[in-house]
């Protein structure tokens, strides 16, 4: 079935709305949700929205990720994806020469800094020439300048590396490859050891508007926290039968995972919380029922107001 897709904004370059468009399509081909392709490859469920509905360059590897779930040929994908990129970066140095903001920030200097998003939106709208433009530069550029920030983030904050070109992000659909089993998977990321593969989710709470989940494996015995509709410094925790907690934060986006603890049944585990207010909650201990997964995050509104 097709998905009824968003409108793309209309300031998208029309080489990335090509790429949007091609990456759309395959989605459609494969009958995956979203939260299929963040099992099924290296990239979350939120990088997909962002990626499917134009709010930013996908990497390339998350392009042939998705191609190679289709069957798409990766050399015409890799060339879609260099025009989509030359297309972003001029339009992102376009409207900064037409605003008089090229002496903002570099991608490199703001991923450094830490706190990126709020030091950088602070400096372009001091930046910015005139009112008229508030609404729509400071959007635009703002975008052109977290591209790096989310893909550093895609990269780097415990999901693992992309998949190399023309290799399979996945192991095949009928058998499970895990590296590790109970202890030994105790501090490792999921996802890097396959165990993300058949994992559900066993206990679930709502606090302050975010979704607290606890996430297992069957296959390797082991547990994890998991948060989405946070903010960055919300807190992940998964909390072991014998007190031992293992956290991990929200840096740039609106969900996090934690590494895993080994569990050998769900209730061996708790997932927490604890949000930048300083309020904290933990779920239940896990049960045997596989639970309805958080549903994704409402769309901010466009510039336009659309």
């Amino acid at each position: 079935m097709t998905s009824k897709w968003a409108h793309l904004p209309d300031a998208l370059p029309r080489a990335v709305r090509r790429l949007v468009h091609e990456l759309r399509e395959m989605k459609d081909r494969s009958g995956l949700s979203l939260h299929a392709l963040a099992q099924r490859t290296t990239f979350s469920k939120s990088s997909w929205e962002r990626y499917l509905n134009g709010k930013v360059l996908p990497p390339r590897q998350a392009v042939l990720a998705l191609g190679d779930l289709t069957g798409a040929e990766p050399k015409r994908l890799t060339a879609m994806w260099e025009d989509a990129k030359t297309a972003w970066n001029d339009s992102c140095r376009a409207t900064a020469r037409a605003t008089g903001t090229d002496t903002a920030p570099t991608l490199s200097a703001v991923h450094r800094r830490g706190s990126p998003i709020a030091r950088l939106a602070r400096a372009l709208l001091t930046h910015l020439r005139s009112p008229k433009w508030a609404a729509i530069t400071a959007a635009t550029l703002l975008a052109c300048a977290i591209v790096g920030v989310w893909t550093a983030r895609d990269q780097t904050s415990g999901e693992p590396a992309p998949a190399e070109a023309g290799t399979t992000a996945t192991a095949p659909a009928h058998r499970l490859e895990t590296t590790c089993f109970g202890d030994s998977c105790t501090r490792k990321d999921p996802k890097q050891t396959g165990c993300a593969g058949d994992a559900w989710t066993a206990a679930l709470t709502r606090f302050h508007g975010v979704y607290v989940e606890l996430r297992y494996s069957d296959a390797c015995k082991a547990a994890w926290g998991r948060i989405s509709w946070g903010r960055p410094g919300d807190i992940a925790e998964v909390v072991t039968g014998h007190g031992e907690t293992i956290r991990e934060k929200v840096h740039y986006d609106t969900d996090v995972y934690t590494a895993m603890t080994e569990a050998m049944t769900p209730a061996a585990a708790r997932a927490c919380t604890t949000l930048t207010t300083g309020h904290h909650t933990c779920t239940p201990p896990g049960g045997t029922k596989h639970l309805t997964e958080p549903p994704n995050p409402p769309m901010p509104p466009s510039p336009s107001g659309e």
